[in-house]
């Protein structure tokens, strides 16, 4: 199976992480695609981040801060959890499925269009929502199969990481709410 292949079984929750090839150069090249594939799914948003963050921050720092932070909570979670020696594959796993999940919801955006003006939510927001929501699901699938533990645990170590990344991002970046 080729290292695609495992990121897109990932994603269906059919493969582990101990299924992708220990190796830096993939998790950089998966980080980047990841970021890259961030900020596209991003930008039916950009005017109202924009008006959100402001003039000073771009959303190529905040996804790039976002993906760093939350490369820090995994790892700090897994040191904690007596797995660190698993983070290179936990890390990349998590970045590949990303960069597919996000593809997709840019696709998805661009196909359906997004009705700035519109009241309530549209197809392509709910496919959207869908999705984001569906990544943590994998993600959760992730830390259960690098920790060993029960899915339940997998949802909260997604959350415990979601949560700092959260915080990190907040005590960086100013928002205008």
């Amino acid at each position: 199976m080729n290292v695609l292949q495992t990121f897109f079984y990932l994603g269906l929750l059919q493969a582990k992480p101990q299924d992708v090839p220990f190796s830096y150069q993939l998790l950089g090249i998966t980080a980047i695609t990841s970021v890259a594939c961030y900020i596209l799914a991003l930008q039916p948003a950009s005017p109202e981040l924009n008006r959100i963050l402001g003039e000073q921050d771009s959303i190529t720092m905040i996804a790039i801060a976002e993906h760093g932070f939350f490369a820090a909570a995994v790892w700090a979670i897994l040191k904690l959890r007596g797995h660190g020696a698993r983070f290179v594959q936990a890390i990349t796993a998590i970045f590949g499925v990303s960069t597919i999940i996000r593809f997709l919801m840019w696709v998805i955006s661009s196909i359906l269009g997004v009705d700035h003006e519109a009241k309530g939510i549209t197809l392509a927001g709910m496919s959207v929502v869908g999705l984001s929501l569906w990544i943590l699901v994998v993600y959760a699938h992730i830390f259960k199969e690098t920790l060993e533990t029960r899915f339940g645990v997998g949802v909260l170590f997604t959350i415990a990481s979601q949560m700092l990344t959260s915080m990190l991002l907040l005590m960086v970046f100013k928002v205008n709410l």
